[in-house]
């Protein structure tokens, strides 16, 4: 394959209610995660692996590590370079998609993103419930919450709510849910997807976020699936997607010449159970970006 792809390790837990997720990509670059994709043919190399510094209170330092993030995956788009985000925790999409959008929005063009995840992560200090940054990110993307997480290299919000969809979603409080209705983003609960199926959910959601931009994102958190599947996480909630349907349905973004980058947070190897979690990490990528 001609293509390689980045490689950025957001190695910070302090945005979750377990910190354990800061070992996740450091684990991931450890057991040499981009070996493992070239014995299939995708070639990468870490860009950067970041890690939060000493400042005075939590939220400055996961502002201005969303900042250095920002502006990696800034510069990555400008070069037209395709990235793959580890995590840490799920803050990392402030700065993953704030870059990728400022890149795209002062050529005057706006950005689509799927967010899978069993949760909504759109409080903002006013409504959280656990204080969480973790909890946030979307919110601060569409420009809601404490301007040290929505003004990152731009005071504009990131995203345009009808070029957003949220998938997968299980547990959410009425705050951060009513937020998203009124905004008119696209929320496909488990039901509608035990419904409908994956393929047509991803395949609309993939359309909404081509329509009318430059191009879109990934952002994949790994409560979304089924805790079964994927142990290593926070924050689980049963009744998730199922890895083998998941893994199946996103080799649609395959022929995707508008996927700019993916992200995938939350991974815990403190909780994972005989590397599961960490190998479903493998087959997702090469889901997404094999042959």
């Amino acid at each position: 394959m001609s293509r390689s792809y980045a490689l950025i390790g957001y190695a910070s837990g302090l945005a979750a209610n377990n910190p354990g997720c800061a070992n996740g990509p450091l684990q991931l670059k450890a057991h040499t995660f981009e070996n493992v994709l070239l014995t299939k043919g995708i070639k990468s190399y870490w860009q950067a692996m970041l890690l939060p510094q000493p400042e005075k209170t939590r939220l400055i330092q996961v502002a201005q590590l969303n900042t250095q993030l920002a502006m990696i995956t800034y510069k990555l788009r400008k070069q037209k370079q395709l990235f793959i985000v580890m995590g840490g925790d799920h803050s990392s999409a402030i700065g993953t998609w704030s870059g990728l959008s400022a890149a795209e929005m002062y050529a005057g063009n706006s950005i689509g993103l799927i967010w899978i995840d069993a949760h909504m992560d759109s409080h903002t200090f006013d409504t959280t419930p656990s204080g969480n940054i973790h909890g946030m990110p979307l919110a601060a993307l569409l420009g809601y919450g404490d301007d040290n997480l929505t003004k990152i290299l731009s005071s504009q919000p990131k995203l345009k709510p009808e070029k957003v969809s949220l998938i997968g979603v299980r547990s959410f409080e009425e705050e951060e849910a009513a937020l998203l209705y009124d905004l008119g983003v696209r929320i496909y609960k488990m039901p509608e997807i035990k419904e409908r199926g994956l393929n047509v959910v991803l395949q609309e959601a993939i359309t909404r976020a081509k329509q009318g931009t430059a191009g879109f994102g990934v952002s994949l958190d790994l409560d979304g699936i089924d805790p079964n599947d994927a142990p290593g996480v926070g924050v689980p909630e049963p009744n998730g997607i199922l890895a083998n349907d998941l893994c199946q349905v996103l080799t649609l973004l395959r022929r995707e010449k508008q996927l700019f980058g993916i992200e995938i947070v939350e991974y815990n190897p403190y909780l994972d159970e005989n590397h599961k979690t960490e190998q479903l990490i493998h087959k997702i990528v090469l889901s997404i970006f094999g042959d």
